[in-house]
């Protein structure tokens, strides 16, 4: 009985030797693959850095790259995939960034809304309603906002505020029946003035830090009348995108008011918002109710400018000047055949105002305005351009 007994325990004895082995095994396999696993770049958080994107040139090494940007060649591999340290002319390689903590979103300014109303739909006139609003926030229905001095249909009305925001981009939003315009710093950043219905409309606009003024007009065709708008910071301000070679004449929205006389008299015959400053009018008339000579008109916007040195460069036929920030840098209102004249001006970064004034007094008549980036005015100038091109008129 004592030797079976022994013959029974001695496999058991094994088995418990060898679940002991087995377990030694995988403690000491995770002990060794905890530091891999740490230093593989794929344990690495994916939003713990961004992209500096490089074009590799002759003479480039990864042992340069990390010196220059303070990295490691390890790294550089790692975030590019490299097997090896070799790298070619024309490669575009990732140089790993540490992404800045985001700041706290700041809350929307606060305020009242001077607000005011009119029984017609273009604020035509004296207002029959001036009040302050706390929001712009109402639901109408088949009313007015006072039914004893406005109108149920038919009426429009508009308000005012100049609040203090942060810098970023802030989104712009209405939820409205019918039409609706949204003005910051007097440039008009959505125009959905003569759309009939209920809409919901919204637009992002980087603002700088400071005062800005916000405008919201509104009109109200028939049926149900209501306009809710809001705004809020939805990101920082980006930095300037770079600017591509060529004339960019795509540079608006440009507000523009048409006078029906060659000195800007009296009220506008007609007002708009337009994309870009190309026009070859030959003689015809630019506007409804303006005529096609002995005419003027002016174009105006607000628009951020990275820092740098600028060229104006206008083509035009008659006369022009042109006020930057409310300063006259080019006066060439005359009577003249086409010709192309040109005015610098240095900015700093931020937001300018730019004014054009045009006049046609006979024969042909056509407009285009572009500008340049020149440089950095702390850095090494770019050459000013050469001859100016010839543009065809537009069709």
């Amino acid at each position: 009985m004592s030797q079976n007994a022994n013959e029974i325990r001695r496999p058991w004895s094994q088995r418990i030797f060898a679940l002991g082995l087995s377990v030694m095994l995988c403690l000491l396999a995770v002990g060794m693959a905890a530091p891999a696993q740490a230093a593989s770049p794929e344990r690495t958080e994916a939003n713990s850095y961004t992209c500096l994107w490089y074009t590799v040139r002759a003479g480039d090494t990864l042992n340069k790259l990390a010196a220059r940007y303070n990295t490691t060649v390890l790294t550089l591999r790692r975030v590019n995939g490299l097997k090896t340290t070799r790298i070619y002319t024309g490669q575009r390689l990732c140089i790993p960034r540490p992404v800045p903590p985001q700041p706290p979103v700041p809350p929307s300014p606060t305020g009242t809304w001077h607000g005011e109303y009119w029984n017609n739909t273009i604020q035509s006139g004296p207002p029959a309603l001036v009040r302050n609003d706390p929001a712009i926030n109402f639901n109408w229905g088949f009313g007015s906002p006072d039914l004893q001095r406005v109108q149920p249909d038919y009426f429009s009305a508009r308000w005012t505020r100049t609040l203090n925001f942060a810098a970023g981009v802030w989104r712009f939003a209405a939820n409205a029946d019918d039409g609706i315009r949204i003005w910051v710093d007097n440039q008009v950043v959505l125009d959905a003035f003569g759309f009939v219905g209920a809409q919901s409309p919204s637009v992002d606009v980087p603002l700088t830090q400071g005062s800005h003024t916000i405008r919201v007009d509104y009109v109200e065709q028939t049926q149900l009348a209501f306009i809710q708008f809001n705004f809020t910071r939805v990101a920082p301000l980006p930095p300037p995108p770079p600017l591509p070679d060529g004339p960019r004449f795509n540079n608006g929205p440009w507000s523009v008011e048409f006078f029906a006389n060659p000195s800007f008299a009296g009220p506008p015959t007609f007002t708009t918002v337009v994309c870009c400053l190309q026009f070859d009018w030959r003689g015809a008339s630019p506007a409804p109710g303006v005529p096609g000579t002995f005419f003027t008109a002016r174009f105006s916007q607000v628009r951020y400018f990275p820092a740098g040195v600028y060229q104006f460069v206008a083509r035009v036929d008659d006369g022009i000047r042109l006020y930057l920030d409310g300063n006259l840098i080019m006066n060439e209102f005359r009577e003249q055949s086409t010709r192309t004249f040109t005015a610098n001006a240095n900015l700093g970064a931020g937001n300018h105002s730019i004014v054009i004034e045009y006049v046609q007094y006979g024969g042909t008549s056509n407009l285009s305005l572009y500008w340049d980036f020149l440089g950095d005015p702390g850095g090494p100038r770019a050459a000013a351009m050469g001859p100016i091109p010839y543009y065809p008129p537009l069709p």
